[in-house]
């Protein structure tokens, strides 16, 4: 069987228009769901910042300026020494007394004293004032703006990276 060349030039036309031609359906289909949202930030993008806690600013704490980080200073009062020396005896802890007519020196234990020669300072604690600017700690506290967050207490979510999704 022979196919006639007419034959062949309709099924070749027939065959380039039907398969240029495009069909277009229209159906009425909802959109696509949206992403769901980030379980790290719950869809903020963000989350809270762990340098500060969320606070925006971060504790500073250095050794005080005033006393050098010891919390304290050698008591003006005595020296150092958390005692201070009896007046009366000059801190012999003896007292000379003269009787009458003649000039015996007798050494009599101070009555002020005791005999210890010094009182212990009431001024301060074992030859040491605390520091005033640091409580005695040795230690200042200040505030400042966290710089993880520039002070916002969020900082950009980890997971999605600020998309949200």
């Amino acid at each position: 069987m022979r196919v006639s060349s007419s034959l062949l030039a309709l099924a070749g036309a027939l065959l380039l228009t039907v398969g240029c031609e495009v069909h277009v359906v229209h159906r009425d289909s909802p959109p696509p769901a949206p992403p769901p949202p980030c379980r790290t930030c719950n869809g903020a993008g963000a989350v809270g910042c762990g340098t500060c806690g969320t606070k925006g600013v971060v504790e500073i704490v250095r050794n005080c300026k005033a006393c050098n980080g010891a919390g304290a200073f050698k008591c003006a009062t005595c020296g150092g020494s958390a005692a201070i020396g009896c007046a009366k005896c000059k801190g012999t802890g003896d007292v000379a007394e003269f009787g009458l007519g003649k000039k015996v020196e007798l050494k009599i234990q101070c009555n002020k004293c005791s005999g210890r020669g010094s009182f212990v300072c009431g001024a301060c604690t074992g030859g040491k004032v605390g520091c005033a600017p640091c409580g005695g700690s040795g230690k200042t506290h200040h505030e400042a703006k966290c710089g993880t967050c520039s002070g916002s207490g969020k900082a950009v979510c980890p997971t999605c990276r600020g998309s949200k999704h």
